[in-house]
């Protein structure tokens, strides 16, 4: 699966999607540093899916790029829907450039604890749905980011149907049993 098989959501009606990285299952991706900043070694990091809000002042190191190399926080913050890094030892604009195109990944410890009805991603793909009756419509394959908040893809035997993660779809997560239910609104399906 794609990226979106390990991002956060929260059935809310607002949700936030922050997406994890597959290949390693603690670890936060919270965006891309697109540029140096300045001129002592800042890097701009563009934040994906509001990444931001899981970010606070316990935050000591990130991990970089495919090979997640871990590098050691100098300093960080919030700048423009962006985050503003600056690693220990990176101390002008040409090393700060180095960083270009690199993955930022945060360690899930270090993030603040989940809130109720928020969860993992990976956590949900591969849930059983089944509506309210005990009617059981597919299996969770995929999350969408939307702006609003996420889309749940369902594939069963009626192909897919797409789902908002909202309080009046969403009615139970159980991630013990491995199982959602759902209400479907009318015209969801295809029948």
């Amino acid at each position: 699966m794609t990226q979106s098989s390990n991002r956060k959501t929260q059935v809310e009606s607002i949700m936030g999607s922050e997406v994890l990285d597959t290949s390693e299952p603690h670890l936060l991706f919270i965006g891309v540093i697109t540029r140096p900043h300045g001129v002592k070694g800042e890097v701009w990091v563009k934040i994906v899916n509001k990444a931001d809000k899981f970010i606070d002042e316990q935050i000591s190191n990130v991990l970089l790029g495919v090979d997640q190399v871990l590098y050691e926080l100098e300093t960080y913050r919030i700048h423009r829907n962006g985050l503003l890094i600056k690693f220990t030892g990176c101390n002008d604009r040409n090393h700060a450039d180095s960083f270009r195109g690199s993955k930022v990944y945060i360690p899930v410890d270090q993030l603040k604890p989940l809130r109720p009805n928020e969860y993992y991603v990976k956590d949900l793909i591969g849930l059983s749905v089944f509506t309210e009756n005990g009617e059981h419509i597919g299996d969770l394959v995929e999350v969408l980011p939307t702006g609003a908040n996420d889309v749940y893809s369902i594939l069963g035997d009626e192909g897919e149907i797409l789902l908002p993660a909202i309080k009046s779809v969403i009615k139970c997560v159980d991630l013990v049993e491995k199982k959602m239910t759902v209400q479907l609104i009318p015209g969801m399906r295809k029948r």
